[in-house]
């Protein structure tokens, strides 16, 4: 089976969270023994291919474009929408003013792609409600989850401890892009408040709002980690804390969880199917939520939902879930 993945043009320079789901994904496809290729070309010869996966429909033109020409060359599409109305976030104060306007313009290309797509992949139930809300006609669906890499089991400290000695024995982190979306000023603020360090990683992704919450005397900030680093910082951490304006579920958090730290997570999106009643969570307009989450994350056990993540959520199981989807139109 030969499937061409479709993303942003810009899916490596700015990596996100569609940039992790691809990539993982497509390199445990591969160990299945599924050819698995990488274009963000809208013209691309589909010939070769069975399978047409299109990653993305926040940002919709490019996503849109792949969708014509897999439509126009007949060929099978299956969808990965990772999507979440961002009403809210948008609305918030200091967001761009015509930013939720572009937004509902956008809405009927969305829609196409939901409606005329072979399958849908949504990364939960959640995510399909508020599709079927927000969208007249839907595509048949599989919920594939999103993961953690299985070589993140067994993770220790060390590795992290001997590359940033200065590190505090005790800290929270957060592994995230550093955006307004999710939400490390208020993270900052809060922990401040409260004595605690923080320490960031990631790619910044707005320097105006990176030098505010730098501007926080307890903020470290460690640039991107990867891989087994990127693990051992979550062992080392007492706390995983991503409180975004919403996720769908977050994929640091589950790293962090999978790696035996304990996980405070923004209760919008989908976090709680995935880690139920085993995390904490915070509303982004509640500080009492992040203060008492905080609080308490420090007496909280990370093994029950280590051992759930550890069960359900590898990337292997994914991709494994994936290509029984692929099977399925191709069947």
């Amino acid at each position: 089976m030969k499937v061409l993945f479709q993303a942003r043009p810009d899916f490596m320079k700015n990596p996100a969270g569609d940039t992790v789901q691809m990539v993982s994904t497509g390199q445990e496809l591969k160990k299945l023994g599924i050819e698995v290729h990488l274009s963000a070309d809208p013209n691309i010869d589909l010939s070769p291919y069975d399978v047409v996966h299109i990653f993305n429909i926040t940002r919709i033109k490019e996503s849109y474009m792949f969708f014509l020409n897999a439509q126009k060359q007949q060929k099978k599409i299956v969808l990965s929408p990772i999507y979440w109305p961002p009403n809210a976030y948008l609305k918030r104060e200091g967001s761009s003013s015509n930013a939720l306007a572009v937004w509902k313009h956008m809405q009927p290309m969305r829609a196409r792609l939901l409606s005329e797509s072979t399958l849908l992949l949504p990364n939960s139930h959640l995510e399909m409600d508020v599709l079927h809300q927000d969208f007249l006609k839907i595509a048949p669906y599989n919920v594939v989850p999103n993961g953690f890499p299985d070589s993140f089991i067994g993770t220790t400290p060390q590795l992290f401890r001997e590359q940033f000695p200065d590190t505090p024995k005790e800290f929270v982190l957060c592994a995230a892009r550093i955006s307004p979306r999710k939400n490390q000023h208020w993270l900052a603020n809060i922990c401040q408040e409260l004595g605690l360090s923080l320490v960031l990683l990631g790619p910044v992704n707005d320097q105006k709002y990176f030098e505010s919450v730098k501007s926080f005397s307890n903020v470290i900030y460690l640039g991107t980690l990867q891989g087994e680093l990127l693990a051992s910082a979550y062992c080392a951490a007492k706390v995983h804390a991503l409180p975004s304006w919403f996720e769908t579920p977050g994929l640091s958090s589950i790293e962090a969880g999978a790696c035996g730290t304990v996980v405070i997570s923004t209760d919008q999106g989908s976090p709680q199917e995935y880690f139920q009643d085993m995390a904490l969570y915070v509303h982004p307009l509640d500080d009492l939520s992040l203060r008492t989450a905080l609080e308490q994350a420090l007496n909280a056990s990370p093994l029950p939902l280590m051992h759930h993540l550890q069960k359900h959520y590898p990337w292997s199981k994914v991709a494994e879930i994936t290509l029984e989807a692929y099977s399925k139109i191709l069947d």
